[in-house]
């Protein structure tokens, strides 16, 4: 942990301002803090820090739920292959901010996993934090110690640990469906955008009324999936059913036996027609391996209309500048800008 980070930080408990509290010497400007502890000055609550990672959890037995969701994502984001190719297009496609409008920002990386993205937002120039509740974050520990910008925190992205009002952009690619409440998540990243700065994000999309579906926007290449768009529909809502039933026992088994049924999901992946019944559409099977035990290891997903995150979005005091287009299967995203 840096200097730096320090005046970004509040207490997750009470919002209280954070101080050292332990620590064996004082890092100098850009030097990485390995181990110590922070302190609430209002409620006096103390956090660790480890390996250089603060630890900012309000409550450090987390219930059964999120522990679980920490576990999963930490088991697949350790496992992942690693920086793929496309992660650079795919990282400005899917937050809509131009490349050239990084450099300089001050970000959040809300729910970074492995940080394939974070480290993405670093090359563009901005300085990044990497906020995570999973253990995945070790992946970046490394970097972070040898990268004065690039700032590492676990905690809740329903109690983040942060001030609020501090980010010129806060960003976050496909997390908050897995938390209790994804509209309540919103908000809290929300808060934590300066006036005029961005956010953007996208969730699960939900295939809704045939009303709602029919006018989603399709990304440059999918056109001829309007002559076919009300079968997709049907498709999406199979799916959909599908997953949620298949989820019912899924969450329940053990993480490895879990991790191994997704094998055969993910060579399905590659069969043309059949992969829109499976997670993963991936090129790559290490890919689809991940995201196929991505989808069905959480113990929270939920999916959304364009009209429900449009509405979150608004109810934050956001205004809406684009939105996402998406394929076969619904992914409904927004950048917004802060009102004053």
């Amino acid at each position: 942990m840096k200097l730096s980070l320090l005046p970004l930080l509040a207490c997750p408990g009470c919002g209280g301002s954070l101080s050292f509290s332990r620590l064996e010497a004082m890092p100098r400007d850009g030097e990485d803090l390995r181990d110590g502890a922070l302190g609430c000055k209002a409620c006096s609550k103390e956090y660790p820090i480890v390996e250089g990672i603060p630890r900012l959890f309000a409550d450090p037995e987390l219930e059964a739920s999120v522990r679980q969701t920490g576990e999963s994502f930490g088991w697949e984001w350790l496992r992942y292959p690693g920086a793929m190719p496309e992660d650079r297009s795919v990282f400005l496609t899917e937050t809509q901010v131009p490349e050239a409008d990084w450099a300089g920002r001050l970000v959040l990386d809300g729910g970074c996993g492995m940080g394939r993205y974070a480290r993405i937002a670093r090359s563009l120039g901005a300085e990044v934090v990497a906020f995570d509740l999973s253990e995945s974050l070790q992946r970046l520990v490394d970097e972070a110690r040898a990268d004065p910008r690039l700032h590492l925190v676990q905690g809740d992205i329903l109690r983040p640990p942060f001030k609020p009002g501090r980010f010129d952009v806060v960003y976050s690619i496909g997390v908050i469906h897995h938390t209790k409440s994804a509209e309540q998540a919103l908000g809290r990243l929300g808060a934590l955008v300066k006036p005029e700065g961005l956010l953007t994000l996208w969730v699960y999309g939900r295939p809704g009324s045939w009303k709602s579906f029919s006018t989603n926007p399709l990304r440059t290449g999918r056109e001829w999936l309007k002559k076919l768009l009300f079968f997709v529909w049907l498709v999406v809502w199979a799916r959909r059913l599908l997953s949620d039933f298949a989820r019912v026992f899924t969450t329940r088994l053990p993480v490895p036996l879990l991790y191994g049924l997704c094998h055969p999901l993910a060579l399905l992946g590659a069969l043309p027609g059949l992969k829109y019944l499976t997670f993963s559409v991936h090129a790559d099977y290490r890919v689809r391996l991940q995201e196929n035990f991505d989808w069905l290891a959480p113990p929270y997903q939920s999916k959304h209309t364009k009209e429900e995150l449009k509405a979150w979005f608004e109810a934050a005091g956001f205004t809406a500048l684009s939105q996402l287009a998406h394929g076969v299967v619904p992914k409904v995203g927004f950048l917004g800008k802060k009102k004053r």
